[in-house]
């Protein structure tokens, strides 16, 4: 007589990671002064762990549909960046300043931020961002 043991494996799904609390710009403002930092801030929950956290900022006309050599006319200002040091977390608070160069043009900006976790679930936060002059300029 043979007896066969084994075990049963749950094929529980993973849900995308969460990102809540963003806080865009001072105080949630939403806005950023040219030559000073932008404030960013969210809480983060990652069921499958987390992978890494993009962050992209590009001109509002981009969405305009404008070609790209319109856009390579000095129009605007440009971010992208990945950040690899929350990767293995679960859960995070993600508090990070970018600094936005004195040549940056003020005016209207997309902001994405964009969680992948190591099963290759994404959640994405979008906002706008308005880049100001500083006072005095």
């Amino acid at each position: 007589m043979v007896v066969l043991t084994g075990s049963l494996v749950s094929c529980e799904e993973v849900s995308k990671p969460e990102i809540g609390n963003f806080e865009l710009g001072y105080e949630g403002s939403g806005t950023a002064v040219v030559g000073e930092e932008l404030h960013m801030d969210a809480e983060i929950v990652a069921e499958g762990t987390i992978d890494r956290i993009r962050v992209e900022i590009h001109p509002e006309s981009e969405h305009a549909m404008k070609s790209l050599a319109e856009l390579s006319d000095g129009e605007g200002w440009e971010f992208d960046s990945t950040y690899t040091k929350f990767s293995g977390l679960k859960n995070t608070t993600f508090h990070e300043h970018i600094e936005i160069p004195d040549h940056a043009e003020a005016g209207h900006y997309h902001f994405h931020f964009e969680v992948t976790d190591m099963e290759g679930y994404q959640s994405v936060y979008e906002d706008e961002l308005e880049l100001l002059v500083p006072a005095g300029r």
